[in-house]
């Protein structure tokens, strides 16, 4: 194989600092807006060709972003301004192996200047490489973003017959009672940090009130042992739970899930105890959370009351009613879950050879 060849950042590519554009100033286009953070909006004018390859420069700084179209690069991120003999998709698959976040300065808020990384070394493969690797990896991309895609798309389309049913076609004859009538409200608990053995070597695992944010959750956000959960107010929930926020940044977020875990006192966690199902109470509360969210309380941080939770009402309708839910969502919730699982592992597997083919460790066959 055709050995790599070491140089400097800006021996392949130059950044150039990304173009002002107040929210007031954005005219609805075609163009993405693209912030340290990501896409934030489209605008009718663009500054960058397609590939547009971006690094945060200040917020999320060193964060790189790649859209495969004409974008406007924003004041907050560094762009590409000129590739030497390299290919595009390749060096933004780089830039994630750099922890370019490292290099930024200022206290108050740290930027990033791009005099300070185009001198950074790097270790560069021919070409031919650089774009057989680059495929590789955005290949896996490719196929997380189809089923994500496809994610949405399935749930909206769950939500939409919910809402058609339950919603605006709900019959008067249905029973309405509070949530507790049919479900567990487990408030979870975190147990006491000061007990090194609850937190070390851990198997069961536990979400703070972050993870909610997440479409699915399928990681732990850490570990605690058997003797952390038997001795703290945390609680098992089981897999294909719906977990709700009740406080902090994630008031009102939804989730559900997928594996077993416990969680913290700002989670409250939904399990049935007759016959209204997971699905059911999660599509219920994705209907009806600003009503709940409305009964919140509290001064300087706003939380919604376990209570609150318990005697929010929820429709009971009747078998054949049910029978039907069942037959036609609970299918495409199903599938949702599926292609979690399978974004997690080529999430994981993406990780695990992003380093090991940009350093060379692995080679791809040319």
């Amino acid at each position: 194989m055709t050995e790599w060849r070491e140089c400097k950042l800006g021996d392949v590519i130059t950044f150039q600092r990304g173009y002002d554009l107040p929210k007031d100033k954005m005219v609805r286009g075609i163009y993405p807006v693209v912030a340290s953070n990501g896409i934030i909006g489209f605008h009718n004018e663009y500054t960058t060709e397609n590939p547009c390859v971006t690094i945060g420069r200040s917020g999320n700084v060193g964060n790189p972003n790649i859209v495969y179209s004409r974008a406007w690069a924003h004041n907050t991120t560094l762009y590409i301004r000129e590739y030497k003999n390299c290919d595009p998709v390749f060096i933004y698959y780089m830039l994630h192996t750099l922890d370019l976040g490292r290099y930024a300065s200022g206290s108050a808020v740290p930027t990033l200047n791009r005099n300070h990384i185009h001198s950074i070394l790097i270790s560069m493969p021919p070409l031919p490489e650089q774009k057989a690797i680059a495929e590789v990896l955005s290949s896996l991309d490719d196929k997380i973003d189809l089923l994500t895609r496809q994610n949405k798309t399935l749930e909206d389309l769950a939500q939409a017959y919910f809402r058609k049913w339950f919603i605006e076609d709900a019959s008067k004859e249905w029973e309405v009672v509070p949530i507790s009538e049919k479900f567990d409200v487990l408030l979870g608990g975190t147990p006491s940090r000061k007990i090194e053995s609850y937190w070390t070597n851990g198997t069961i695992g536990w979400i703070n009130s972050g993870k909610i944010n997440e479409f699915r959750i399928i990681e732990a956000s850490e570990y605690i042992t058997e003797e952390a959960l038997n001795n703290s107010s945390a609680k098992l929930l089981p897999a294909g739970t719906t977990v709700l926020a009740i406080t902090g940044a994630t008031l009102g977020k939804i989730s559900m899930v997928l594996r077993s875990f416990a969680a913290n006192q700002s989670v409250i966690g939904l399990v049935p105890k007759a016959e209204l199902s997971n699905n059911f109470i999660f599509l219920w509360l994705k209907e009806n959370i600003n009503a709940l969210i409305s009964m919140q309380t509290g001064g300087a941080q706003q939380h919604i009351n376990s209570n609150d939770v318990k005697s929010f009402d929820v429709i009971v309708p009747d078998t054949v009613a049910l029978s039907l839910f069942r037959r036609k969502i609970d299918p495409l919730m199903l599938k949702i879950s599926q292609n979690c699982f399978q974004i997690n592992t080529l999430n994981k597997l993406r990780d695990t050879l992003l380093p090991k083919l940009i350093s060379g460790e692995i080679r791809v066959k040319m």
